[in-house]
């Protein structure tokens, strides 16, 4: 399973949720590969915020060497799910788009934005992308076991 995490700059959300599906996939023994970026082009090559860092680490999770990339056109080939973090990154995402059946993969989930925020809204941020990769986790060994046993 190839999943992709997409915000808009790649250096809040997104970079804090590739490292925690990451870490939970390992821990549960799932051979997944969990990437993140941005569709704007303005933090492109960047670390991750500061703030973004020091929640990981609070947790465990290091995002310290994560270089923020931007949505390219092979993303909708290279993997199997991409997750827009909120509406707006699905709007921006709609300009890669050159066939309707590239977005035959992807989901939309809510994730506020702590960007504008302080450290309770990055904690805050952290937990709910907890949780949702738990649930993500979930799902996607049940469809695969429901699948094994047709």
């Amino acid at each position: 399973m190839k999943i992709l995490f997409t915000c808009l700059g790649n250096i809040c959300r997104s970079p804090l949720a590739e490292a925690i599906l990451r870490e939970k996939a390992t821990s549960a023994n799932l051979d997944w590969l969990v990437s993140s970026n941005g569709t704007n082009r303005f933090h492109k090559g960047d670390a991750a915020d500061p703030r973004t860092i020091k929640v990981g680490l609070k947790y465990g999770v290091d995002i310290r060497k994560h270089i923020a990339r931007r949505f390219t056109f092979s993303d909708f080939q290279k993997y199997d799910l991409i997750i827009c973090m909120a509406a707006d990154v699905f709007d921006e995402m709609k300009e890669f788009v050159t066939d309707e059946k590239q977005l035959q993969n992807v989901i939309i989930s809510h994730f506020d934005d702590p960007w504008y925020g302080d450290e309770t809204d990055f904690e805050r941020c952290f937990k709910s992308i907890e949780s949702y990769c738990d649930n993500l986790i979930l799902e996607i060994k049940t469809k695969e076991t429901v699948k094994i046993k047709k």
